[in-house]
C-alpha cells in the first residue's frame, strides 16, 4: 500500500463512520470534537490529561474542545477536590445518551450504503478486515507492557 491509497482509505473509512454514526446533520461534529465526547461519555469525570491518553489528541486540542462544547452547555466542567490544578469533565445526560446511541451504532447499513458495488459476503469480509485492523492498530499504539483496555 502506498501512502496516497491509505489517504483514500481513510476518507473512504471516514465517511463510513459518520454514516454509521449518524454524524451528518445539522448537529454534526468534527472528528477531535466526537472522539472527546464518546470518550467523556464513556469515562464521565474525566480530566482534560485522562481525555488526552485515550483518545492520543493534543492536550490543547482537548482543552479547546472541552472549553467550546463546555459553553454550548453540552458538558461540565468543575474543578477537581483534591488537585485545584485539574478540572473533571462530564456531559449532560441528554448527551451522553446521544453520544453513546451514535458511537454503539453498528456498521453493516453504512457499510451497505458506502459500498453498493460489493456484495453481502464481501462487505461481510470487509467488516471483518476492518475488526481485525481496528485490533491491531489499538494494541500496536499502546505503549510495551500496556494493555488493550
Amino acid at each position: 500500500m502506498r501512502a496516497a491509497e491509505l489517504h483514500r482509505l481513510a476518507r473512504t473509512l471516514r465517511m463510513i463512520a459518520l454514516a454509521a454514526t449518524e454524524n451528518t446533520g445539522a448537529d454534526q461534529v468534527n472528528a477531535g470534537e466526537l472522539a472527546v465526547l464518546e470518550d467523556v461519555a464513556r469515562h464521565p469525570r474525566s480530566t482534560i490529561r485522562d481525555i488526552t491518553v485515550r483518545t492520543g489528541l493534543a492536550q490543547s486540542l482537548v482543552s479547546r474542545i472541552v472549553h467550546s462544547v463546555a459553553a454550548r452547555g453540552a458538558l461540565s466542567v468543575d474543578q477537581d477536590g483534591a488537585d485545584r490544578r485539574k478540572v473533571r469533565v462530564e456531559l449532560t445526560d441528554r448527551t451522553r445518551t446521544a453520544i453513546l446511541q451514535r458511537a454503539d451504532n453498528p456498521i453493516e447499513a453504512a457499510l451497505r450504503s458506502q459500498t453498493p458495488g460489493l456484495s453481502d459476503d464481501e462487505r461481510g469480509r470487509l467488516e471483518h478486515h476492518l475488526t481485525e485492523a481496528e485490533t491491531l492498530l489499538r494494541r500496536g499504539t499502546q505503549p510495551s507492557g500496556e494493555g488493550l483496555g
